[in-house]
């Protein structure tokens, strides 16, 4: 599949701003060299493993070293991006020899699939027998491959086992730990780790001009790292989302049904998918703070009114924390099964809020 094809036929899933867009690459110093200095020494691996935290930069990274090998030449610089016919090509999501491998989307449901088909790998490896549309190299960047299926991971092996020659994988992987070994030992890894809080004030200032300075701020603490997230929490409603959220919790143990509601239902079947995945996150995160917080004395940083009221509550309530764990592993474990199984989303939020509720009851024994 080129990205070609994928991009005249679906929306794309990074919305408005696409990694393929990416011509500055903030942070990630080490890969970045050490990327170029295979580049320019001769030595290019043919796949690498792009590993770290969603929304980092690994796909950005991606399109960046896709524009240089594909432009056939040296580089002192992967950012600011080169420029040349080959790249703007990249850019346009019409080159010939780049072929991206992501989740399709079905234009019946409006939704993405919930992974990537074994087909697609398959049609990968049809492709790299075929000759480079433009002489040069082929370059299949897999975004990425936790959404792979198994059978897809598998045609994925066999292919960087014997790859044709000059053909470069990017390979982006979430959560290395629960990768294949075979696939791992094939690969030259680069790790990419958070984004600390001024690189990610500047990214969301570059991105939207005339943004809230305070906002900037809270986006930048909230998104534990993560650029796509900070991006997302300006641009979609994050705030309020969050505010709404906080807003139930602070009723627990006895929730405010009209607030739970109200809050429940934002997720109803005609709400944009992006809404779900930010309030996963934004639950996982205060739960995970506030894990650590009781767990360590370590400081609570309150974002918006009513949350250090929260905290300390719970904390003088000498409730233990094993609930709060339990649920956090609950949140991280189902919000992954709605997505993936298209499973019903207001349901899932009324049962982690009545959770909460329950964990805000139980006290340390």
């Amino acid at each position: 599949m080129s990205t070609a094809e994928t991009i005249e036929e679906q929306p794309d899933i990074d919305g408005d701003n696409p990694p393929r867009l990416t011509r500055i690459l903030t942070g990630h110093a080490k890969p970045q060299a050490d990327f170029l200095a295979a580049l320019n020494g001769g030595r290019m691996p043919h796949a690498w493993l792009l590993t770290g935290p969603k929304g980092v930069g690994k796909a950005s990274f991606a399109y960046l070293a896709a524009r240089l090998v594909l432009s056939g030449g040296s580089a002192t610089a992967m950012s600011p991006a080169l420029e040349s016919d080959d790249a703007h090509l990249v850019e346009e999501g019409a080159h010939p020899d780049l072929f991206v491998l992501k989740r399709d989307y079905n234009p019946k449901t409006q939704k993405f699939r919930g992974d990537i088909p074994a087909e697609a790998a398959r049609d990968l490896r049809q492709s790299f027998n075929l000759s480079a549309g433009r002489g040069g190299w082929r370059v299949a960047i897999i975004d990425s491959i936790d959404e792979l299926n198994r059978y897809g991971v598998n045609a994925l092996l066999k292919l960087i086992e014997e790859p044709p020659e000059k053909c470069l994988f990017l390979i982006i992987c979430h959560n290395p730990g629960r990768l294949l070994d075979t696939i791992r030992s094939r690969c030259r890894m680069l790790s990419f780790n958070a984004l600390d809080e001024s690189d990610l004030q500047s990214i969301v200032h570059g991105r939207l001009e005339g943004s809230d300075p305070n906002e900037v701020a809270a986006s930048a603490f909230l998104a534990q790292g993560s650029a796509g997230y900070a991006l997302m929490l300006s641009e979609e409603g994050g705030f309020d989302l969050y505010r709404e959220m906080i807003g139930v919790l602070e009723t627990a143990p006895q929730l405010d049904v009209e607030k739970l509601h109200g809050l429940a239902g934002r997720f109803g079947a005609r709400a944009a998918p992006e809404q779900f995945a930010i309030f996963c996150f934004l639950l996982s995160g205060w739960l995970h703070r506030y894990v650590r917080f009781a767990s360590t004395g370590a400081g609570f940083q309150p974002v918006f009114e009513g949350e250090e009221a929260l905290v300390n509550r719970l904390l003088g309530d000498g409730l233990g924390v094993e609930p709060f764990v339990a649920l956090w592993e609950k949140v991280e474990q189902d919000s992954r099964a709605v997505e993936a199984l298209n499973l019903d989303k207001k349901q899932a939020v009324l049962e982690w809020m009545t959770g909460f509720a329950d964990a805000s009851r139980k006290r340390a024994v």
